[in-house]
């Protein structure tokens, strides 16, 4: 996934849900503590974590698979989407959906195909649909994802040169298609502006290039033979630990596997939100900071996006992937700041990290703590006193006459 640079002495200004996108390392800052230069407005060491929540939002998943007739091939097709945030159609973030073909017997095919038509349209480079087969008894990517708006802008129809089914486990063929949009830019957020996204497919076939007998259609006429579905919930994986990574202040919140610190938990959209922090009224500038480790793959897609919940409104601050430091502790692993002065006058504000993985399970190796390890976590600023309504000040010399 994404990774966006926010450096101590250049940090990104919140003016909208979710920062600009580029691809490269986390900041790596001494952990210093608050700037006693500033005025600490709140501070958690986690020793005291009273009001923090943890969240598995893969409990209330939903899958967004459907028969619709929007923007229709011929008349029924099978959309992953809805018409929730704009008229255009379009699809929202952490999305994770399923549609499954049922297991299809293929024996005596010499050159089985699967092939459709198709449509999508979901943010380039980041949102992604991919056609999954079943090899080696685990579903295997067999494209490099759709994304960005199809070619054309209208249907593709795969025909006879769809997806070849020689090198899945056979007879039977276990295959689905697979949509993942990660935690922003979607029409959800405005942010990526989609028509009819995230995907559309129609004319499901699974044949025999040479014999041509047809195994399987799915043609959704009569309402569809294939499975609209979600991964299976995952499990929340944020706890306290004591030092697994070589914490600052003991304990800390690891989002890890404790039977297995080597391996990044499979699935996991795990969320851990910290208890309200007060913004005094008369603050001119709020800046969040929070010592962060992580060992996460840098060659899949699981990521961990940084939010604040400012008054209630959630904006995302930069999502980010990589191991830091081996498990070197929080001193040399990244220490974050992010400039919220451009959303204030704000009351209350709160932190959330939210951590997705993939389902292959992948980690760092045999050094253990992976995953992300959160710590010392506070807001700072300045504050400038209200100054008194000038129609005062006449009342406030005469006293003094």
């Amino acid at each position: 996934m994404r990774t966006i640079i926010v450096a101590l002495t250049i940090v990104v200004l919140c003016m909208g849900v979710a920062s600009a996108k580029t691809q490269t390392e986390y900041p790596v800052n001494e952990f210093q503590g608050p700037n006693r230069a500033n005025e600490t407005y709140g501070y958690f060491d986690m020793t005291d974590v009273t009001g923090f929540v943890t969240v598995d939002n893969t409990a209330a998943a939903v899958p967004h698979f459907h028969v619709d007739t929007y923007m229709a091939y011929d008349t029924n097709h099978w959309w992953c989407g809805s018409f929730a945030f704009d008229a255009n159609g379009g699809y929202g973030n952490s999305w994770n959906d399923l549609l499954t073909i049922p297991a299809t017997d293929v024996t005596g095919a010499t050159y089985p195909i699967l092939t459709f038509v198709h449509y999508y349209d979901s943010e380039p480079d980041f949102d992604f649909t991919y056609v999954e087969a079943m090899v080696g008894g685990v579903y295997v990517a067999q494209n490099a994802g759709y994304n960005g708006q199809i070619p054309g802008g209208t249907w593709v129809d795969l025909g006879l040169y769809g997806y070849i089914l020689a090198g899945v486990d056979l007879p039977i063929v276990d295959a689905r298609f697979h949509f993942i949009s990660d935690g922003a830019w979607s029409d959800e957020d405005g942010d990526y502006d989609s028509v009819g996204g995230a995907y559309m497919v129609d004319n499901i076939q699974i044949f025999d290039f040479y014999g041509g007998a047809v195994y399987f259609l799915d043609d959704v006429e009569s309402g569809g033979l294939c499975m609209p579905g979600v991964p299976a919930t995952a499990g929340d994986y944020w706890h306290l630990v004591d030092d697994i990574c070589s914490s600052i202040v003991i304990p800390s919140w690891w989002c890890g596997d404790d039977a297995d610190t080597s391996l990044i938990p499979p699935n996991l959209d795990n969320s851990l939100i910290t208890a309200g922090i007060a913004i005094p009224v008369d603050a001119v500038t709020c800046t969040v900071r929070w010592a962060i480790h992580a060992e996460v793959p840098t060659v899949d897609d699981d990521y961990w996006t940084d939010f604040v919940i400012v008054d209630g409104t959630t904006y995302q601050t930069g999502a980010w992937w990589g191991d830091f430091a081996g498990c070197g502790g929080f001193g040399s692993s990244g220490l974050n700041g992010t400039d919220l002065s451009g959303l204030l006058p704000a009351s209350e504000l709160k932190v959330m990290w939210t951590f997705h993985t993939t389902d292959n399970g992948c980690g760092p190796g045999a050094a253990g703590g992976a995953g992300i390890n959160v710590d010392d976590t506070w807001a700072e600023g300045e504050t400038i006193p209200v100054a008194v309504e000038q129609s005062s000040w006449g009342r406030i010399k005469g006293m003094y006459k």
